[in-house]
């Protein structure tokens, strides 16, 4: 039993761990055999130097994309063992460089055949991958950036929201749609406005409701905190727009019930089919829709009416 796997996303960091100490012996191992005396971990900026030519510890770390302590703790140790030496920069009298030495390009020229023999078979186990794995990393790698982690983590920590209803259309409640849907557009696009836009936010009775269409409002005791749109756009289908919640209670679900309320209303009325559109930066809007089924696709029209929409997705509550 590998309990690793029963934890799922949780044991995500180890589990990649685990698999870069699997790499890091299978490599050690080529290399003792081969009688080359190099540390795996001393791989990336050794590497990086020979092809980049001598730089500061920060440059090093910007190309490598981890931190400065971590870079430096590295170069001291392969200092100490004579692969780097650090000289004054040649025209900055306040920094310093990470040269090569002799033993290092030694090293280099004995181990190169060894790191091409290695990415041949490499690239083999990755291309056996349905997903590869280089490119789902960087994926992964990318939206982590993005997500900041650790905020939304704490943010659902804190105080669960209480006393959250979900409510129709009220005439009382349209300062709020515009007030909702401005906040959302200046905070994530600049305030970009387009002519749908302003119809929308500014007469929504007669964009939405006189079309057939519905309105949904999160409300937190009297205060509107959330808001969500459904439209017809064709006999069998629907589409869902002007989702917003305040940011400074976003993470408590409410974008969540609002969509389920959304949905709801839709197989009600035996709706077969939901679209929206979104932009691939609102990782958690993104997530939530997929967490729903919703799946994307080309858009129908070959492009969006909107410049910020680059996500065409669709659900199928009927077939």
């Amino acid at each position: 039993m590998d309990y690793m796997k029963t934890l799922a996303s949780l044991s995500l960091g180890s589990r990649l761990k685990r698999l870069s100490d699997q790499l890091f012996t299978e490599v050690a191992v080529v290399y003792e055999q081969m009688g080359l005396t190099l540390n795996p971990n001393y791989f990336l900026l050794l590497n990086l130097i020979n092809k980049m030519g001598p730089m500061g510890i920060t440059q090093a770390a910007e190309y490598l994309a981890v931190s400065h302590p971590a870079i430096s703790k590295l170069a001291n140790k392969m200092i100490q063992e004579g692969y780097l030496t650090k000289h004054p920069h040649p025209t900055d009298k306040r920094a310093s460089q990470l040269i090569l030495t002799q033993q290092s390009t030694q090293i280099t020229e004995q181990a190169t055949p060894i790191w091409q023999a290695l990415k041949k078979h490499l690239d083999y186990l990755e291309s056996l991958q349905k997903t590869p794995l280089l490119d789902a990393i960087e994926q992964f790698e990318n939206s982590l950036k993005q997500l900041n982690l650790s905020q939304i983590v704490l943010q659902d920590l804190k105080k669960p929201v209480q006393n959250i209803s979900i409510v129709n259309w009220h005439s009382d409640y349209k300062n709020d749609f515009k007030r909702l849907n401005m906040s959302w557009l200046n905070s994530e696009f600049n305030g970009e406005l387009t002519v749908n836009d302003q119809q929308a936010i500014e007469q929504p009775e007669s964009y939405y409701l006189a079309q057939g269409g519905y309105l949904f409002f999160a409300k937190q005791d009297e205060q509107v905190i959330g808001c969500i749109a459904l439209k017809p756009i064709s006999d069998d289908c629907y589409e869902l727009s002007k989702m917003a919640v305040c940011p400074d209670i976003q993470g408590h679900g409410i974008g969540r019930s609002l969509l389920l309320s959304a949905l709801n209303k839709a197989r009600d009325l035996n709706i077969q089919k939901i679209s929206l559109e979104t932009n691939s930066k609102l990782l958690r809007a993104m997530a939530l829709y997929q967490h729903f089924g919703f799946t994307q696709m080309p858009h129908p029209k070959g492009q969006s009416d909107y410049a910020r929409a680059d996500v065409y997705m669709e659900l199928q509550l009927y077939v």
